[in-house]
């Protein structure tokens, strides 16, 4: 049994400091990025166009997280940690180059999706590093330390981004980012094995399965850039179609990568998964054009756009904080109420987004990042309670897999709304104002199927402790 010395952070970081910053390094670049664009796009659509796509720049982003979620594990067999890391690295540099010399909008969703491929993999491959570089008594501490790591990166991304974008030079963000991942990959050569599995089975990868979900996402995605409305109810069918296939598949797998029935209210593991996915696609349509709206209805700067996006990511941050040490007979009402908090912050920007003030936003930006705060570690530990112990690695996983896939459903259904209210063919005093309501209470009835499954989850008896 180790002593209390051996599980410390100083510990921690005396047996792998280097390591751990590059691990935190790795974390920094996909949690950053995934909120950089958010400030960035409004600047980079004056300038190359585009502006009916831009929601694809988040949408696709998610996608190829989810899809190199899927790869990392495999791929560290396949190839060993130090080479599985710095490819990982370099797919992302080579997306920032393009993101940041895009001419025009194709270019830069190209450069998104291998951003959000890399990404996704750095970040999915630390946390295969972890298990490997250092014994299990130093998880929770390297937890911790990569928990407090995207709480800052969520802070620091769209400053960075609105930052840039101020001064006139938006692609010197992708520059910024792409140098850092190229210091990565060379620092992940240095420092990590190169050990490697003799032997992995191909077969077991879920092929069908990855490509019915992302064969779904662009569907959705493609609903939006030409809305016909009897063309995009089409799509968006087939686009779902498409992913309750890809849930029926894993289902029936011997190797799934959700518990059973991930969406059956009847589970307890259901009703959480379901109000995870309702409530991220209903909530992104703030990061998503946010931004753009409150500069084309304020005059304000990318920076400041970007500060109203991190009033939402901070929020979650103290909220979770502040609630960590909540009892058993406050779980249940902080999943109630935090699913509340985030349909009231939908609502608010609703009905506040059109006439301002700016500063008349900044209660809902709250409202939103709070509820998520409060009630997320209470969702996480009553699915992975609900379900059997041999279950429990692929239920907690299978959360932020389900997050990604509704801000990347969310992105998509939120363009369609713009799109169709006009804003893809430009910021017109009437398509902004009609974007700014629309865009937020359309996801009104998504948010209440949202707040009816954390009922469910929360009136649902599970064990004390997982």
């Amino acid at each position: 049994m180790a002593d209390g010395g051996e599980t410390s952070f100083a510990a921690v970081l005396r047996g792998g400091g280097a390591t751990v910053a590059v691990l935190c390094l790795g974390v920094w670049l996909h949690a950053a990025d995934s909120l950089l664009a958010a400030t960035v796009m409004p600047s980079a659509v004056e300038d190359i166009g585009g502006l009916a796509w831009i929601y694809w720049t988040i949408a696709l982003y998610e996608l190829g997280s989810i899809a190199a979620g899927f790869l990392a594990a495999l791929i560290a067999l396949k190839f060993g940690l130090r080479h599985a890391m710095a490819g990982a690295a370099l797919v992302y540099a080579v997306g920032c180059a393009a993101s940041a010399a895009a001419p025009d909008m194709s270019t830069m969703l190209i450069g998104r999706l291998l951003q959000g491929l890399g990404g996704g993999w750095m970040m999915a491959l630390c946390h295969v590093g972890m298990a490997q570089l250092f014994p299990e008594r130093h998880w929770p501490k390297l937890l911790a330390l990569i928990s407090a790591t995207w709480g800052a990166s969520a802070l620091v991304g769209p400053l960075v981004g609105g930052a840039f974008a101020t001064i006139g030079l938006w692609r010197g963000a992708f520059v910024a980012f792409g140098v850092q991942a190229v210091l990565f990959a060379g620092l992940s050569l240095l420092l990590f094995p190169a050990r490697r599995s003799d032997v992995v089975d191909d077969a077991v990868f879920p092929w069908r399965r990855l490509m019915l979900v992302s064969l779904g996402v662009l569907v959705i995605l493609g609903a939006g850039v030409r809305p016909q409305p009897l063309l995009a109810v089409v799509l968006v069918a087939a686009g779902f179609a498409c992913l309750f296939l890809a849930l029926r598949l894993d289902g029936r797998s011997p190797l799934r990568l959700l518990p059973p029935s991930p969406l059956a209210l009847a589970k307890p593991w259901g009703a959480g998964y379901l109000m995870v996915l309702a409530l991220s696609i209903a909530t992104v349509s703030f990061t998503v054009y946010g931004p753009l709206l409150m500069e084309a209805l304020y005059g304000i700067t990318p920076f400041t756009a970007g500060l109203m996006i991190a009033v939402e990511s901070v929020s979650w941050t103290i909220a979770a904080i502040v609630f960590v040490n909540a009892g058993p007979k406050l779980e249940a009402w902080l999943i109630r109420l935090g699913s509340l908090a985030i349909s009231g912050g939908i609502l608010g920007f609703a009905l506040t987004m059109p006439n301002g003030p700016l500063e008349a936003l900044l209660p809902w930006a709250v409202l939103q990042g709070a509820g998520f705060g409060m009630a997320w570690a209470f969702i996480i530990r009553r699915i992975v309670a609900s379900v059997a112990k041999a279950e429990r690695e692929r239920a907690s996983s299978a959360v932020p897999t389900l997050q990604m896939l509704g801000y990347a459903i969310g992105s998509a259904l939120s363009g369609i709304v713009a799109n169709t209210v006009g804003l893809g063919h430009g910021t017109s005093p009437q398509a902004v104002e009609s974007a700014s309501f629309w865009v937020f209470a359309v996801f009104l009835p998504v948010a209440a199927v949202g707040i009816w499954a954390a009922w469910r989850l929360a009136s649902r008896d599970v064990p004390a402790t997982a």
